[in-house]
């Protein structure tokens, strides 16, 4: 091989490989959304978000301002912190 080929090739493999990590981040911070909102949703959360709304509904609704256990905060801390890494949107 040519070192022009092998400069072509490394090209293209950090490109499709660039493009498939920043669908894996975009997975990811869908994937935290959902867990978010799980969560939010087992404490009778009363959604505004449209997409959320949609999913979880707001028939069973009873409060803006849920209260979370010692473990739920953690996860719901790790999930912002996480989140921000991403710069998810």
């Amino acid at each position: 091989m040519t070192k022009f080929t092998v400069a072509m090739f490394a090209s293209f493999a950090t490109f499709f490989g660039a493009t498939a990590f920043a669908a894996t981040a975009e997975q990811e911070c869908q994937k935290l959304k959902n867990d978010h909102d799980v969560i939010y949703a087992s404490k009778g959360f009363c959604f505004k978000d449209a997409e959320a709304k949609a999913k979880y509904g707001n028939d069973n609704c009873y409060t803006t301002k849920p209260k979370f256990s010692e473990k739920e905060q953690q996860r719901l801390d790790a999930i912002k912190d996480r989140q921000k890494e991403l710069s998810c949107k």
